[in-house]
């Protein structure tokens, strides 16, 4: 029954680290979108994996944050160089929203840590407090990828 299981998350964490190798350095609407798949697809791991399974659970949520961690710096570079182009107001906003994006990262980051440390009884509260901090990041990331191309379209 391991090896299964093994297989299944092999196959999962290969799904989820290709398209996040380049997500990082593209800025097509379908390699964002890929990101927004990855996502959607951490949430869902999130919401099955228990306490016997977290190491690979945390190895996963490493792979999709650091992919995260990437795409904001791409969102940071985009905004810097076309910054003198983009409206005052509308870069302005953008600026807030990588702010509250960052926020979030270090919440999401806190709690990964928490989960890392805990108990198995205390599992599924640091999993809970996960799943919402990430849902936070994850509604952060979507306000600044909007906020970051309305400022670049605005020129």
């Amino acid at each position: 029954m391991r090896f299964p299981l093994r297989l299944q998350a092999s196959a999962l964490l290969l799904a989820m680290v290709m398209p996040l190798a380049q997500a990082a350095e593209d800025d097509s609407e379908a390699t964002v979108e890929s990101l927004r798949q990855e996502v959607q697809s951490l949430n869902q791991e999130l919401s099955n994996f228990t306490a016997e399974r977290r190491e690979r659970l945390m190895t996963d949520i490493e792979d999709v944050l650091g992919a995260m961690d990437d795409r904001i710096a791409t969102l940071e570079n985009r905004l810097k160089g076309g910054r003198k182009e983009a409206d005052k107001i509308a870069g302005a906003q953008a600026q807030t929203a990588l702010a509250s994006l960052h926020r979030e990262r270090a919440r999401v980051t806190e709690w990964h840590l928490r989960m890392q440390d805990s108990a198995d009884f205390t599992w599924e509260s640091m999993k809970e407090g996960f799943t919402d901090a990430f849902e936070k990041f994850s509604e952060a990331w979507q306000n600044a990828e909007q906020s970051v191309g309305q400022a670049l379209e605005e020129n």
